[in-house]
């Protein structure tokens, strides 16, 4: 055994030996790494490093290399996902917009023309469902429409196939973008400054304004009863008591005819201010017109244009004599639609106002010098003078054109003019006169805009008949026209297709209150013709059913109370006027009808067959 060695100094006297650079091949990887951090650590730190520096250090490194990680393999799933996500995204938000507009029925629609109309937008949409509105927002300040729409469908599942088959579509030479629109009437509303639901009679209160859009169960031409009261008293120079006389026992037909021959008054006021009465028939409403109904006695036209000129640009302010409605026209249907929401409900005097949109095609024509009636004084009562037009002074001579002669033409050219309009028509036979519906430019008060409609006169009915066969379907400047009937000489057709169903005097009366009596329905209906026989039909306990059966003596005097009573009301109550069909035209169709399948007698119904097979396989019937 050799002797041991003589040991070398000790490691706390000598300095700290180096590390070898030399690695065994032996040693594996395991062993290898912390040799290196440790290299690395001494490599940067001076000599003379305390434990706890190091420790930091090591600590802080380990750190930043597990940050250095993490990042990378960050970005790096970034990168190879990138696709997945996106498409994920899009399917999340169609699905997203899908189910809005399940909700709300309501669309969004963006990138629009600037020149882009509400009648055209609606006609666009009208294919896929009913659209209950359209609604273009417009600049305040420059009057022009800002390229969004929204449009409201009456069906949620209509607004979905429009969004399917017009989004990204093109429209007026732009790509449509379509999203779901949520409808803000829809959210609950909270009292501020207490967290709690609005009382039953506020709740009520906003549950009126917001259906005030929608139609309403009376008539058009609704006005006040003390407001008529007022009226007839007035004219007459007596008191509202001497009218309704409580000694007397029909206060009530008093009441409905003083309101009968209020709204005569009114619809002749109307009608010289070129009002188609035809025209409240209509089921379409108007975007730019409001009917204000409700109104106490006396209210003046500058009351009723300082009311809605705050929400926008008015074209006319109609107010009869009477004083118990109003008719209200903006110039762009933004505005009178914000007009309607502000001002429905609202207190005006002792009254409360009610709001309906009007028909459309109300007007004959546009307002005229609409903004120099804004400048001058306005009066409840005064009748404005009829003013010719120029373009139309050539065809004075002209005689007067009879009713069920006139043509509505729609889907002109805003640079078609009336003189290149009555070129086209000049040639046909009876022609009479022919005029493009214009407009003031709110830029240019004295220039005037096409509204992309016209009307076309004809001396006879017939001349106006052959001229819808020949020119529906014309093209003009690039539009292919569509022509037919005005709304008065669609009136006439109608009325006369019904006097030719039957020439009956017998009339129906629905919505009679159950405390009218049989004299009260005579006296009303007696003084505008002599009636023949009432009859009021009643319950087991005396109750009246809630209509009743008319026989006047002739056809004339039935028309005549139809047309005066179809607007009035009785103890609150509109009465809806029908015309009975006659008994025999009753036989006739029940004849009709059971003899559907009689034939020679062997084909009755209900009568029992067998079958029998033949000995050639074919089927025979045998009677039982």
């Amino acid at each position: 055994m050799q002797p041991r060695t003589k040991k070398g100094p000790s490691w706390a006297d000598n300095p700290t030996p180096q590390l070898s650079t030399e690695i065994s091949c032996k040693k594996g990887e395991e062993a290898e790494k912390p040799r290196d951090h440790e290299e690395l650590v001494n490599a940067e730190s001076p000599d003379g490093l305390s434990d706890m520096e190091w420790l930091k250090r090591r600590m802080k490194q380990d750190v930043e290399d597990a940050g250095a990680a993490s990042g990378k393999v960050f970005e790096q799933s970034d990168d190879e996902e990138q696709d997945v996500d996106a498409t994920d995204v899009q399917t999340e938000v169609k699905d997203l917009a899908k189910e809005t507009i399940l909700q709300t029925a309501r669309l969004f629609v963006r990138n629009l023309a600037f020149s882009c109309t509400e009648a055209e937008l609606r006609d666009l949409f009208q294919p896929f469902g009913e659209v209950s509105q359209v609604h273009i927002p417009i600049d305040i300040t420059t009057k022009n429409p800002k390229g969004l729409a929204y449009v409201t469908f009456s069906s949620a599942t209509a607004a979905l196939a429009a969004y399917k088959a017009l989004d990204k579509k093109s429209f007026q030479g732009r790509l449509l973008h379509i999203m779901g629109a949520v409808d803000r009437r829809g959210n609950v509303t909270v009292e501020e400054g207490e967290r709690k639901k609005k009382s039953v009679k506020d709740a009520q209160n906003d549950k009126r304004k917001t259906m005030a859009g929608k139609e309403f169960n009376w008539s058009m031409l609704y006005m006040n009863s003390d407001a008529v009261l007022s009226s007839v008293a007035d004219r007459l120079n007596i008191s509202k008591a001497d009218v309704l006389d409580p000694e007397s026992s029909n206060a009530a037909v008093k009441l409905a005819l003083a309101e009968t021959h209020v709204i005569q008054d009114t619809k002749t006021y109307l009608e010289s201010q070129g009002v188609i009465m035809s025209a409240f028939s209509s089921r379409r409403r108007s975007d730019t017109t409001i009917l204000v109904k409700n109104i106490p006695y006396g209210t003046t036209a500058e009351q009723i244009r300082e009311l809605f000129e705050a929400h926008g640009e008015l074209s006319r302010v109609l107010v009869p004599p009477a004083g118990t409605m109003a008719v209200v026209e903006f110039i762009h249907p933004d505005e009178a639609s914000k007009a309607f929401r502000a001002v429905a409900y609202r207190r005006l005097g002792n009254s409360v106002i009610y709001l309906e949109k009007g028909p459309l095609g109300i007007f004959e024509a546009p307002a005229e010098g609409a903004r120099d009636q804004q400048n001058g004084p306005l009066t409840a009562d005064g009748v404005k003078p009829v003013t010719i037009d120029s373009e139309s002074g050539a065809q004075d001579d002209v005689p007067p054109v009879s009713e069920g002669t006139t043509l509505f033409v729609k889907n002109l050219s805003f640079a078609t003019t009336s003189e290149r309009f009555t070129q086209v028509f000049r040639h046909l036979p009876s022609f009479a006169f022919a005029r493009v519906q214009t407009k003031s430019d709110s830029k240019r008060p004295s220039a005037k805009l096409s509204m992309g409609y016209g009307f076309v006169g004809f001396k006879t009915a017939d001349a106006a008949k052959r001229a819808i066969k020949g020119m529906d379907g014309y093209v003009l400047d690039g539009h292919a026209l569509s022509v037919k009937f005005a709304g008065r000489g669609t009136e006439e057709d109608s009325e006369g297709k019904g006097k030719k169903k039957g020439t009956t005097t017998k009339m129906l009366v629905k919505n009679v209150p159950f405390e009218a009596t049989k004299k009260e329905i005579r006296e009303l209906f007696g003084s505008h013709g002599q009636l023949k026989s009432v009859r009021l039909p009643k319950r087991f306990d005396q109750r009246t059913r809630g209509f009743a059966f008319l026989e006047f003596v002739t056809r004339h005097e039935a028309e005549n109370a139809y047309n005066a009573l179809k607007h009035t009301h009785l103890l609150g109550r509109h009465l809806v006027l029908e015309w009975a069909e006659e008994g025999e035209q009753d036989i006739e169709e029940l004849r009709k009808k059971a003899g559907v399948g009689y034939g020679d007698g062997k084909e009755l119904p209900g009568k029992k067959r067998k079958l029998a097979m033949d000995e050639d396989g074919d089927d025979g019937e045998e009677e039982v």
